[in-house]
């Protein structure tokens, strides 16, 4: 009898699960599971694109005459047209997702930069000032970076449609610079209103125009998740802290100067883009989130 109640007691014994085995069976049935509120890293590539305006902002106004008497106000300015010619630009875009909704993104591209002014001058008889000749000049400035930013980028919600913020700097590359001259006017010193002919002006500007630029970035934009990848649309301010002009080469003679009366003004750029764009995650997507394993 005692050894059957001994035998019964071992087999028990054997059966009945430990605390710890126990425990590693719970940790088998209940596997860890990424939440939406985990800090976790991600990897964005992607292609973006579209349009800019651009506005030149005169740091000191320069002149091919020197006046012995005082003009009449305006006359010797140039008047500058802001954000009204569109360029263009694309590139892509790589970004580091650091903390959820927070990263770091480099937006390589290829970008043309379009601004343009207009002139005037009047050539008259100081004793009879109906006989005098006006010319008017529409001068564009076409400048084509490799434009390199850095931007910080919050998005704002974790849901399908993400809306985001961003700010930080850019260095750009300038690969080519020219000036388009429209020269037309009216000469009436011969007593009647006469046509001048329509004049075109082409002129390479590289060796005027300083090779590099920069300046700071903000904007903001939003995001849609659709499938594994993300669309979106942003818009971009740069607001450029160099001067562009290479004073050294101001007043060198060329067809700007001689052929247009054209010298160009201390000026740095400011820009608004606007911008398309498709990015794709570099991990697994394990929901519709964008939580990676």
């Amino acid at each position: 009898m005692k050894k059957t109640a001994l035998v019964g007691v071992m087999i028990l014994a054997f059966l009945w699960p430990s605390p710890s085995l126990a425990q590693g069976n719970q940790n088998k049935r209940k596997p860890k599971t990424v939440t939406g509120n985990s800090d976790i890293n991600q990897w964005w590539i992607g292609v973006r694109g579209g349009i800019n305006f651009s506005n030149a902002t005169v740091q000191k106004s320069y002149s091919i005459y020197s006046y012995v008497q005082d003009a009449t106000i305006g006359d010797n300015e140039k008047k500058y047209n802001s954000f009204t010619l569109p360029g263009l630009h694309f590139g892509f875009s790589v970004s580091y997702e650091f903390i959820r909704g927070l990263s770091i993104n480099v937006l390589p591209s290829y970008t043309s930069y379009r601004f343009a002014y207009d002139n005037s001058f009047r050539w008259y008889d100081s004793e009879a000032q109906s006989k005098r000749v006006t010319t008017n000049y529409t001068i564009e400035t076409r400048l084509q970076y490799i434009d390199l930013p850095l931007t910080i980028k919050y998005e704002l919600s974790r849901s399908s449609f993400k809306p985001y913020i961003q700010a930080g700097g850019y260095y750009s590359l300038l690969t080519d610079a020219i000036k388009k001259v429209n020269i037309t006017g009216i000469d009436q010193a011969s007593g009647s209103d006469s046509e001048i002919n329509v004049t075109e002006l082409s002129v390479g500007i590289e060796d005027r125009t300083k090779k590099g630029n920069y300046g700071i970035i903000g904007g903001v934009g939003f995001t849609y998740n659709m499938g594994n990848a993300r669309v979106g649309f942003e818009i971009n301010y740069r607001y450029g802290l160099q001067n562009l002009d290479h004073g050294e080469m101001k007043y060198v003679d060329n067809q700007l100067v001689t052929g247009a009366y054209d010298v160009p003004d201390d000026y740095s750029l400011n820009n608004l883009e606007l911008s398309m764009q498709v990015i794709i995650p570099l991990k697994f997507i394990t929901s519709k989130d964008y939580v990676p394993l």
